[in-house]
């Protein structure tokens, strides 16, 4: 069963980013593994000085490492970095006890809560992981809710969709990458990880 659990987390390290400067932030791609948190993120905000106090925050972070701007604009920057697990990864993880068992934050909404996905086989786990969050670091807010078994990441499936329907795939093509990116509102270099992120699972299932 494919569980969307979501609280709030006044301690994150991305809910402070959100609540101490103002920003939104999207969840491009993020791994999980030997303690530590990879992933790609972009981070938009109101002007290029707050972008720019976001950006020294993080290289500052004691927990940050291997930060890279992969693409900067006016009023976004997409980066590439890497985090110590947080300590609610960890007791997800162990609850769950399924080491092949993928955890991943979704997303992050504007008020900072904290949207997490993983599988259970059984419901009482997350009720498990659910109190001993409560108990142990005061997660507040919380509540859960399925997929009910779909396991398609709904906004790669609208991007690839628009893209399509937009002509982006047409020989030759009616639209390019960067007036996609700006209809769709996501940076040409993220837009491009999507796209090529979502095609790759359509042509594994077909192949297969």
């Amino acid at each position: 069963m494919q569980i969307l659990y979501s609280f709030r987390y006044e301690k994150c390290f991305a809910t402070k980013l959100i609540n101490d400067f103002n920003v939104r932030i999207k969840i491009i791609d993020q791994e999980i593994r030997d303690d530590n948190v990879y992933e790609t993120l972009s981070i938009y905000a109101a002007s290029a000085d707050l972008l720019d106090k976001t950006v020294k925050y993080i290289e500052n972070y004691p927990h940050a490492e291997d930060l890279k701007i992969l693409e900067k604009g006016y009023n976004f920057v997409t980066l590439y970095l890497v985090t110590k697990s947080c300590p609610l990864v960890d007791i997800m993880r162990k609850k769950l006890m399924v080491p092949s068992n993928k955890i991943r934050m979704e997303r992050i909404d504007y008020s900072g809560k904290i949207f997490w996905q993983f599988n259970v086989n059984n419901y009482n786990k997350i009720r498990h992981i659910d109190d001993t969050l409560k108990d142990i670091y005061d997660v507040k807010d919380s509540n859960i809710g399925t997929f009910n078994g779909r396991h398609i990441n709904i906004k790669s499936e609208y991007i690839l969709k628009e893209a399509f329907e937009r002509g982006y795939f047409d020989v030759p093509k009616k639209i390019g990458l960067k007036e996609l990116s700006s209809k769709l509102d996501i940076p040409p270099t993220t837009l491009n990880l999507l796209l090529r992120r979502e095609l790759r699972q359509v042509i594994q299932k077909t192949i297969k």
